[in-house]
This record gives structure tokens, sequence and C-alpha cells, in this order.
């Protein structure tokens, strides 16, 4: 998966000028309805993040002088991600923005959203598609994925998603199957995953987003 395919566009993208003042870049801002846009220079190189917070306290707590420089405001300027970066990494450093912005050439190529991330692991889940969700537990973790596999060889995978990675004591999987079972036969395959080592922690259908 491709950081470039997740990314909200340069030119949708609404930006504040590091050479703009406090009282200019508040008023874009509100313009906007965002609380944090990137900031750029004239040619369009990316030299961080400015949040509305952050000029309202200088403006108002500090007195501070609305004809002066954002400069001292801008945050982050050393946290973007690329376009060629991965999912894992791009979810490590969003955690604590409300957006992360993506760089190419030093230039701002766009921004990842919490929602673009989100609608990743919504698939992950089989969210998008809906169909029998069922979380399951083994202790044996090497071969794990591969003898759930076998099991369910008959079987559309709509989404797999595996948990407590590293544990000693019981891995747990999240898997969607595609739903075409009634609940007789969801209660057939319940048994057959049970025979097959796995414990079942739950089962229900998911409706499709």
């Amino acid at each position: 998966m491709h950081i470039r395919d997740l990314t909200l566009e340069r030119l949708a993208v609404a930006t504040v000028s590091i050479e703009e003042t406090v009282k200019d870049a508040l008023k874009k801002i509100n313009e906007t309805g965002y609380r944090c846009i990137p900031v750029v220079d004239r040619q369009d190189a990316y030299k961080g993040m400015l949040y509305k917070v952050d000029l309202i306290e200088y403006l108002y707590e500090e007195k501070g002088d609305e004809q002066s420089s954002i400069d001292s405001l801008v945050k982050h300027a050393d946290i973007f991600i690329t376009e060629d970066e991965s999912f894992l990494n791009a979810l490590l450093q969003i955690k604590a923005l409300p957006f992360i912005s993506v760089v190419k050439d030093g230039k701002l190529f766009g921004i990842l959203t919490h929602n673009k991330v989100e609608s990743v692991l919504e698939d992950a889940f089989g969210l998008k598609t809906g169909g029998i969700n069922i979380t399951l537990a083994s202790t044996e973790a090497k071969g794990m994925i591969n003898r759930l596999t076998k099991t369910l060889r008959d079987d559309n995978i709509e989404g797999l998603l595996t948990l407590d990675n590293g544990s000693a004591l019981a891995r747990r999987v999240v898997i969607t199957l595609e739903d075409t079972r009634s609940d007789e036969e969801v209660a057939k395959l319940r048994e057959k995953l049970e025979k097959n080592g796995f414990r079942i922690l739950q089962v229900s259908r998911l409706n499709k987003k």
C-alpha cells in the first residue's frame, strides 16, 4: 500500500505561508474551519504545522503583536512522511497529530488524515464489505495463520487482523468472512474451528458500510 494513494493532494489542502503575520494566519485558519494547517514558504517547501489555539493564546493570553511573524509558533517542522513510506510508519507518527504532512522532494505533496487511516483499518477488519466477523484465539502462534486458512480454505476471507503479537500466552485473530451462511451454518463453522484448536471469543454479523 502506497501512502500517495491515501493522500489528500496539495491542491485540496489549505496552507498558510511562513511569511504571514499572526493576524492574517488566524484569519485564514478561521476561514478554513480547521484547527491546524500546514505551513509552507514561497516555493511550497514544508515548514511545519500551525495550530489555531497557539495563535489565540499568543494574541489574547500573551498579548502578542498581531503583526508579528508566525515563525515562532510553527510546530512539527521535522515531523512528516514521504509518499513512499510504509503505512505502519504513518500510523505511528500520526497518533498525536490532527493529520500528518506528506512531503516530496522537500515540498508539500499533501496530507494524510485520520479518516484515511481509519478507512484502512476498517478494510482490514472487513467493515467495508460486511460479513461474518469472528474473533478467535490460539495458544499456538507458530503456523497458526496457515492452520486457520486451511480450515477456511473454502471461504472468501474479506478481512483479517492479528492481535497480541509477541504474546507467549495466546494470539487473537479477527477475521471477517463473506456472509453467505445461515445461523445453523455459522454454528457448524464455529464447531469446525474449535475442532481445529481455535477458541472462539465472539461471532457477529457486520453490516456493509
